[in-house]
């Protein structure tokens, strides 16, 4: 994944842009009013906020992720795991993410709601593999073929269990304790079918989460 130049003034000023956005998103509805008060809280132009995010929304939510992510490498870049066996990097990686999104809890759940509309599956699917693959990359796997995807497979299920968790309790203790029993059962099951279980057994929990969001 390439790394963004913290220098740039554009990154500077989506930077600040993001910042307004994240802050009115968690107050209110996005809508037709939202991008006149980016531009009077930031002091840019509309023009110039619409040239930064030519897709509004969708492209100020990506850019949101997109530094989350960005922010979880950064990290790891400091930090030598590769010593550790996989499934230890990969806890360390989640929970670094999910300490990240905790600072703006509600910021993230609020956008979550958005993209669970029907109209925005794909670009929510997509974000969500964006995700999973780079937790995989950040954790130096090696995979190819069948197995780089039955990876991002069996990891979307947990990452999905915890993502239910987080956004309907506040206690970082008993999601890593979740996250525990989820990689624990993994690391013990020898057969592919059996590992894709727990993808197919989180489904269930995320729609319930989506149904009564």
């Amino acid at each position: 994944m390439k790394r963004k130049k913290t220098n740039n003034l554009f990154y500077i000023k989506k930077l600040k842009i993001l910042e307004v956005f994240i802050k009115i998103l968690i107050t209110r509805s996005w809508d037709e009013k939202s991008l006149s008060l980016i531009s009077k809280k930031t002091k840019f132009t509309e023009n110039e906020i619409n040239i930064l995010f030519p897709e509004g929304y969708y492209d100020l939510v990506r850019f949101s992720l997109d530094q989350i992510n960005f922010e979880l490498e950064r990290k790891f870049q400091t930090l030598n795991i590769l010593r550790l066996p996989l499934h230890i990097r990969i806890k360390k990686i989640l929970l670094y993410k999910f300490n990240l999104m905790n600072r703006n809890k509600k910021f993230y759940k609020k956008i979550l709601y958005n993209l669970l509309l029907p109209s925005k599956n794909q670009f929510i699917l997509k974000q969500f593999y964006k995700s999973v693959d780079l937790i995989w990359y950040i954790a130096a796997d090696s995979s190819t073929d069948f197995n780089f995807y039955t990876k991002r497979l069996i990891l979307s299920g947990i990452y999905l269990r915890l993502m239910v968790f987080f956004f309907n309790n506040s206690d970082l203790n008993k999601l890593e304790v979740l996250l525990d029993r989820d990689l624990k059962r993994v690391s013990k099951i020898p057969k592919l079918k059996a590992k894709f279980n727990i993808f197919k057994e989180n489904i269930p929990n995320f729609m319930r989460f989506v149904k009564n969001f």
